[in-house]
């Protein structure tokens, strides 16, 4: 006859060993379900802060698309295409560079020629005007007669005389004013090519003279041999 100890120790390892196989159990479904995989980045960031194309797929795309806008851009420049599409559109292109280079090489023997032309009638005109203004000094000179403009004003007399430079006119209007008693008070001369022009600021001494007198008489003295 078993006694009440014997059985409660009895179920009580009963119950331990059930608990035992169920622990078992789950411990080796746990080792048996693998841990759940994350899904894979398709791509990364490198260190620039770019993304990277997610794909070699996605990376053509883009290439493409480059590609296709730079023809485009070319279409939009190239005035006369033959056809839409890329070939012929990089044949035309190529045309029309060559055309343009030769269309400056044309402008630039163009300047050339027209700088020639420039410089040589430059030396030509130069040259002719030169021989002009040398034979229009000599007729001048040859040709130049003399003025005398007298203004009295009391004693004082403004005189201006213009003539030729030939045979020093300048020294005999001084030498004039001298024999005449025509004390100066101011005096200048100055050059135009051959022209000679002197003015003096001058006051009367011991003899008073008119007009015409002291025109005639500064004519004569500053005249001579001219």
């Amino acid at each position: 006859m078993l006694s009440f100890s014997t059985v409660v120790r009895s179920a009580a390892k009963s119950v331990d060993s059930d608990h035992s196989d169920i622990e078992a159990s789950v411990v080796k479904e746990a080792i048996i379900v693998e841990p759940e995989k994350k899904p894979r980045k398709r791509g990364r960031k490198p260190a620039n802060g770019r993304e990277e194309p997610l794909n070699h797929v996605e990376a053509e795309r883009q290439r493409r698309e480059k590609l296709n806008q730079r023809f485009y851009s070319l279409r939009a420049v190239v005035p006369n295409v033959s056809k839409m599409d890329k070939a012929s559109l990089l044949g035309d292109a190529i045309s029309y560079i060559n055309e343009l280079k030769t269309k400056l090489q044309q402008a630039e023997t163009d300047k050339e020629e027209v700088q020639k032309q420039l410089d040589r009638m430059s030396k030509e005109g130069g040259g002719s005007r030169r021989a002009k203004e040398r034979k229009s000094n000599l007729d001048s000179a040859s040709s130049v007669e003399m003025e005398i403009d007298v203004k009295i004003i009391g004693w004082d007399v403004m005189i201006r005389v213009q003539c030729g430079k030939k045979n020093h006119p300048g020294a005999r209007f001084m030498e004039a004013l001298k024999e005449l008693d025509l004390e100066v008070n101011h005096a200048s001369l100055s050059m135009v090519n051959d022209l000679m022009i002197q003015q003096a600021t001058v006051k009367m001494g011991s003899q008073f003279f008119n007009h015409d007198q002291l025109k005639a008489a500064l004519m004569l003295k500053v005249g001579e041999d001219s």
